[in-house]
């Protein structure tokens, strides 16, 4: 996942530094023209503005972040009468890009005032000083125009007012995003258990019609399986087992009641690591046999889904 960030770089070289971080701490790249530690990808063929439109293609999505600079026009340089930011905002438009606009809250009281007084000139505003960047103003109500249809152009903004309030949005905007990108490193980091479930038959009473079956978890991960709890799922059927090292099992038995034939059972495997990370296992065990023929039976567990769930409290905290 790569996430162009476009903004006046000057008055935002914090607020830049820190979105840089964020992002890659969170496993994702983060692409800024003016980092030299971002995954901003140059072209020596090109003029740096063909190079940020050349990265706005290249990016999986496209954050635009508004405060109370809009930045020169690069209308001399042969493009449109806009700034960098602008035209970075277009060719998001232009190439379908998913664009997230952050518009800091005392641009949109000057953006409130501005409307109310059409657009009058001599106006004194408090956070937009600089009638230069009032263009900033253009570029909000074009954007407030556009509506959702097939090209998923959309006029969605979020009002924040510091660093701290914008990265709690990210973190809700990105999550699925962020929790995907974590799983990868700490898959690749070798810290995640992997179980094997093997199942046997080990009685069947054909006056109650109970199956009774064994279900053998071991841990052919490298990871430490902290506090598992097997579940059937649509049931209140739960196992809360003991935490599994690398290369241990445990073992437990489960009685089904056999209605009908083959027994089929989703089930949900959720357990964590040493560092707080949590992970789920969905799977079904399916069960073949003939009532009449005890020799009969065919057990087998297939995994369907295995996700991250997040970081416990604990590790949030510390």
């Amino acid at each position: 996942m790569r996430v162009f960030i476009s903004s006046t770089c000057y008055d935002l070289v914090d607020l830049r530094a820190e979105l840089e971080l964020f992002f890659r701490e969170a496993g994702v790249e983060a692409v800024l023209s003016d980092s030299l530690s971002s995954e901003f990808q140059t072209k020596p063929d090109c003029n740096s503005i063909e190079t940020c439109l050349a990265n706005v293609r290249n990016c999986d999505e496209f954050l635009i972040i508004l405060s109370c600079r809009y930045g020169p026009s690069l209308g001399k340089a042969g493009f449109d009468d806009v700034s960098a930011t602008h035209l970075e905002y277009h060719e998001a438009l232009r190439h379908n890009k998913p664009i997230r606009m952050f518009v800091r809250d005392r641009l949109e009281a000057d953006y409130a005032i501005w409307r109310s007084n059409d657009k009058n000139p001599t106006l004194k505003l408090s956070w937009c000083k600089d009638q230069e960047d009032w263009k900033i103003f253009e570029l909000l109500q074009e954007h407030r125009k556009l509506t959702n249809d097939a090209n998923k152009k959309n006029n969605w903004l979020w009002l924040f007012r510091d660093s701290i309030e914008l990265k709690q949005r990210l973190s809700l905007d990105f999550k699925e995003t962020f929790a995907r990108a974590t799983a990868a490193k700490i898959a690749v980091n070798g810290r995640v258990p992997f179980f094997e479930i093997l199942i046997s038959h080990r009685n069947y009473n054909p006056l109650t019609r109970i199956v009774a079956f064994e279900l053998r978890i071991r841990n052919l991960g490298g990871g430490f399986a902290v506090n598992p709890v097997f579940q059937i799922l649509s049931t209140v059927n739960l196992w809360k087992l003991p935490s599994i090292g690398e290369r241990e099992q445990t073992n437990f038995i489960v009685e089904w009641a056999a209605h009908s034939t083959p027994i089929e059972l989703n089930t949900h495997l959720s357990f964590s690591i040493l560092d707080g990370h949590k992970f789920a296992d969905e799977g079904k065990i399916t069960i073949h046999f003939a009532p009449d023929n005890p020799m009969s039976f065919k057990l087998a567990y297939e995994l369907k889904k295995r996700s991250y769930v997040g970081a416990t409290m604990e590790m949030l905290i510390t």
